[in-house]
């Protein structure tokens, strides 16, 4: 895959996704959003891809919305550019592997809720995350529809104010993961998707589905327990277990 605004490539079965706009720290653009979902598309079922790493080149993570962008298409092409940023945002939200948010510098406006929107983040010592969009007359958008899954005195102080936090504040808060050495971010964050890579792809699938839908149910839990009972990657885990050797999942 070839891309203008980001870069794409897949390392020892996970796909790093690199925001490749650093002349202007990553900022999104309707051209970054459209590739974004080219990517997630194309990943989606294709399990040879166990999970996503999204991080920026640069000194940036992202910058967030492509101001100078906005401002020159109009009332009538800003609800365009909004209706293309949703549809990648909602196929994030229901995306069927882990993905992971390598934040390596600022991560401001809409780049700090891209990383609320990945299921984990890790983030550099020298990551700095900040909501910006009310100091331009702005709302936190995106940031409203996950902001429940975080204390929300933390999101209230940050958005009321715009004030810059770094990582360990922003570990702290809970909106981060794992606080790495900078120079170590690309080895702490492929470490991880080593675990990650150790679970079953469809029990993961399942687990993140039903993680999102917020079920509260035990009998709504029956019917992917038993699509999990009948799928070759449960034969696979009890054979692996018995003969004492490393799973080899296939995501059926």
């Amino acid at each position: 895959m070839s891309f203008e605004c980001i870069k794409y490539e897949v390392k020892e079965g996970i796909g790093w996704i690199t925001l490749n706009r650093p002349e202007v720290r990553n900022a999104l653009s309707r051209q970054t959003w459209m590739e974004l979902m080219q990517v997630l598309q194309d990943t989606y079922d294709d399990y040879t891809v166990r999970a996503l790493v999204i991080t920026g080149e640069g000194t940036a993570f992202c910058a967030g919305l492509d101001i100078k962008e906005m401002s020159t298409i109009g009332f009538k092409g800003l609800g365009e550019f909004l209706g293309i940023i949703l549809d990648p945002i909602e196929l994030l939200q229901r995306y069927p592997k882990p993905v992971i948010a390598a934040v390596n510098g600022h991560a401001y406006a809409g780049g700090f809720e891209l990383t609320l929107f990945c299921d984990l983040v890790v983030a550099s010592d020298k990551a700095v995350f900040a909501f910006r969009e009310n100091r331009r007359g702005l709302m936190s958008g995106l940031l409203i529809v996950r902001a429940h899954e975080y204390n929300m005195r933390h999101i209230k102080e940050l958005t009321f104010t715009g004030r810059s936090i770094d990582a360990h504040e922003a570990y702290r808060m809970g909106l981060v993961n794992r606080v790495v050495p900078h120079d170590d971010l690309e080895k702490e964050v492929m470490e991880l998707c080593e675990e990650i890579k150790l679970v079953a792809p469809l029990s993961q699938k399942l687990t993140k589905e039903f993680l999102r839908k917020g079920i509260r149910e035990i009998g709504a839990l029956w019917e992917p327990f038993n699509e999990l009972f009948r799928s070759d990657d449960v034969i696979e885990g009890f054979e692996a277990w018995l003969e004492k050797r490393p799973a080899e999942w296939k995501g059926k």
